[in-house]
């Protein structure tokens, strides 16, 4: 008998050309995958991928394959789905995403939807837009992040409301009793995250940087800024409601500069081409019961 999994495995790991990738795509660790794939070569009696410390890549047996499975797999995927698809949403959630803020809209969604499951899958900005492109995901629950990073065509945003985006520093920091100004800030390293966060976005704004200004900003993660918050006397700019319980528990503070930066909005991304009746309900609960 054919196993269809290992099959499908197979095509995904050819597409991503990355167990790393492909763990993130199936959710399913690296061991796991690299067992299925090694099964399928052993039922085939051939060796399937080149590898390295490069990434997966099919070699000619590999080729001969994916040409013969390619559009099968997709057919096949396409028909579970008919039977699936009013049984499970599939929901990404930026990993730095508080889940209070979504959990009383998924409570409510179960009330009048016994039968359906949630599957919550925790994802980068990155993966989460590749994964919505390829309807892996049925919605993504976010912040709003730069178009540049998605197809517009294809992915749209819903907006439910707004964050704050602040300036943190740790309980200690010696710029808690200091005046600063604008001209300081920007003589000043100030970590924040990835060049196409809100956060960034707002903060080159607000200090009105100029187009040939050598920009004073370090780009780091969520979870380094953090890290490097406990060891070091940093500047950081953070979403305020990402560290709500810190603040509460006065291991950071937010430093007061005399101006606010504009708030970050926050909401859902989905695919155009995935439309069945469950997620509309879902999306419509999510924009009424999503609580700052």
């Amino acid at each position: 008998m054919i196993d269809f999994e290992l099959y499908r495995i197979f095509k995904i790991v050819a597409d991503e050309e990355n167990l790393t990738k492909a763990s993130e795509v199936l959710h399913i660790s690296q061991p796991v995958i690299t067992k299925h794939i090694k099964n399928l070569e052993n039922e085939l009696n051939v060796q399937l991928f080149k590898r390295s410390k490069y990434g997966m890549i099919l070699n000619e047996n590999g080729k001969k394959l994916y040409l013969q499975i390619d559009g099968s797999i997709d057919i096949l995927s396409k028909s579970e789905d008919i039977f699936n698809i009013h049984k499970q949403i599939n929901l990404g959630v930026h990993v730095n995403m508080p889940s209070k803020i979504y959990n009383s809209a998924i409570s409510k969604f179960y009330e009048s939807h016994q039968n359906n499951i949630i599957n919550i899958h925790q994802l980068t900005a990155e993966n989460m837009f590749s994964m919505l492109e390829k309807q892996k995901i049925d919605l993504a629950f976010s912040k709003k992040y730069s178009g540049e990073l998605y197809n517009q065509k294809e992915i749209k945003f819903i907006k439910i409301g707004e964050l704050h985006d602040v300036f943190i520093v740790n309980a200690n920091s010696k710029y808690l009793n200091k005046k600063l100004s604008k001209k300081d800030l920007r003589n000043t390293t100030i970590y924040t995250l990835k060049k196409f966060s809100s956060a960034y976005e707002n903060l080159i704004k607000e200090l009105e940087y100029n187009k040939n200004d050598t920009i004073n900003v370090d780009n780091v993660n969520y979870t380094a800024m953090l890290e490097l918050l406990k060891v070091k006397d940093i500047i950081t700019v953070i979403t305020k409601e990402y560290v709500e319980e810190k603040l509460a528990n006065n291991e950071l503070c937010v430093l007061d500069v005399g101006f606010s930066l504009s708030n970050a909005e926050f909401g859902l991304y989905y695919n155009v081409n995935n439309n069945f009746k469950e997620l509309k309900d879902f999306i419509e609960i999510l924009k009424s019961n999503c609580k700052i």
